[in-house]
Formats: structure tokens, C-alpha cells, sequence
């Protein structure tokens, strides 16, 4: 990587399992609550995060990927409690989330008026993210908002599975991204599964590391 590059990456932290993650855990929260752009890993990939409920922040997101307007973006959440806040969490949302989350599983669920309508594209329903990240899971709790889980890449490409992947992703779009939050590779080296339960019966849009047979146990 030749010097022009090497100028245009973030700052890189990497987590230590220490007591120095505290002041990146602050940091990286005042950064989302201030409406900027952040990479972190879930247990399926890194994430290009922002606040989602900030418009603005938002409206960044899909610049730096490319993406079409059209195409809604998921969340993570810290726990049900913040979930409720943006979706109708009923008897059989509450089963699947005992039994599969924190883990690889995005939930869509009926959105409530808290949802800023260019995060669903006009969709009746927001994907709901709880990784087994103990790490994400405590910056979104200290930041107090619900962080968007696209993939940190430009539409199209692969997702990034490391930050090494989430460099060649995003290209020259990297000198947008305020902080990249570095947790070697990620525990699962595939996106994770969609369930859709706005859908009669309910449908998975994307097949993951959770199996559509064991989640119709559930339904």
C-alpha cells in the first residue's frame, strides 16, 4: 500500500479485552452520538455504524456505500428493551430472541413511529440485530441508540469478514469513516440469517449460519 493510501485510513483501535477498552468504548460512543461513522465487527462481519435514528448520519451511510435508497438498513440493538422501542415485539418475536439471540439471526419486525422512514425505505418492517459481540453490545448501550448493521463495503461487494477485507470494501470511501474498530476476524465468515416475520407465514430471506428447520421450531 503505497503512502497516498495509507493517509486516507481512520484511525484503527484495536479491542484488547482490557482495561483500555473503556476509554475506546467512550470514544466510539461519543462518535455515534454526535453523528459519525464508525466500523466495528458483529459475529457475521463488520458493520459500517451510525446512529439510526439520525437522519443525517444515516443519509452518510449510503453515500459511502453507493447504496440505493431503495434498499433498507438493519440495526443492532443492545437488548429486547431497546428493541421494543423500534419494533413490535410479540409472543413468538420474544421466543425467537430467548432462544437464538444474542447470535447470528436479524429478526424484521413491525417498525414503530420511532423509525426514521429512510431507514426502512418505506417497508413495514425493520431487521433487528443482537450479535454475540459483547463488545458492540456494550457500545450501543453506552451510545443509547440503535447503530446501523450494513456491511462495511461499497454496494456490491463482498462482506468484510476483518478489517483487511474492510479496507479493500470500501476503497477510497475509507477516509469517510471517523474510527474502524478492530476484533480480528469475525466469529462466522457468512452474513447472518434473516428471518422475515412481517411476512404470512413467516419467510427467510437469507440463509446463515442458523438453519431454516431449526427456526420453524420456534415459529
Amino acid at each position: 500500500m503505497n503512502c497516498n493510501a495509507l493517509s486516507q485510513i481512520p484511525f484503527i483501535r484495536r479491542v484488547t479485552h482490557s482495561a483500555s477498552d473503556a476509554q475506546l468504548l467512550e470514544e466510539a460512543a461519543q462518535i455515534l452520538q454526535q453523528g459519525g461513522v464508525l466500523v466495528c465487527a458483529t459475529d457475521t462481519g463488520y458493520l459500517l455504524g451510525v446512529d439510526g435514528l439520525n437522519v443525517e448520519a444515516v443519509k452518510k451511510v449510503y453515500a459511502i456505500k453507493g447504496r440505493n435508497f431503495n434498499k433498507p438498513i438493519h440495526v443492532v440493538v443492545s437488548d429486547i428493551e431497546m428493541a421494543r422501542q423500534l419494533v413490535v415485539v410479540d409472543a413468538r418475536a420474544e421466543r425467537l430472541v430467548q432462544e437464538f439471540l444474542p447470535g447470528p439471526l436479524t429478526l424484521i419486525l413491525q417498525k414503530t413511529s420511532n423509525v426514521p422512514e429512510l431507514l426502512v425505505s418505506g417497508l413495514p418492517g425493520l431487521g433487528i440485530r443482537i450479535p454475540e459481540n459483547p463488545f458492540l453490545l456494550k457500545l450501543v448501550k453506552q451510545a443509547g441508540c440503535p447503530m446501523t448493521a450494513t456491511s462495511a463495503n461499497r454496494s456490491g461487494r463482498a462482506t468484510p469478514f476483518s478489517v483487511d477485507g474492510v479496507l479493500q470494501g470500501l476503497g477510497k470511501a475509507v477516509r469517510y469513516i471517523d474510527l474502524i474498530i478492530d476484533q480480528q476476524d469475525t466469529a462466522h465468515s457468512m452474513p447472518s440469517t434473516i428471518l422475515d416475520l412481517t411476512a404470512q407465514p413467516p419467510r427467510v430471506l437469507r440463509q446463515g449460519p442458523l438453519e431454516k428447520a431449526l427456526l420453524r421450531q420456534y415459529l
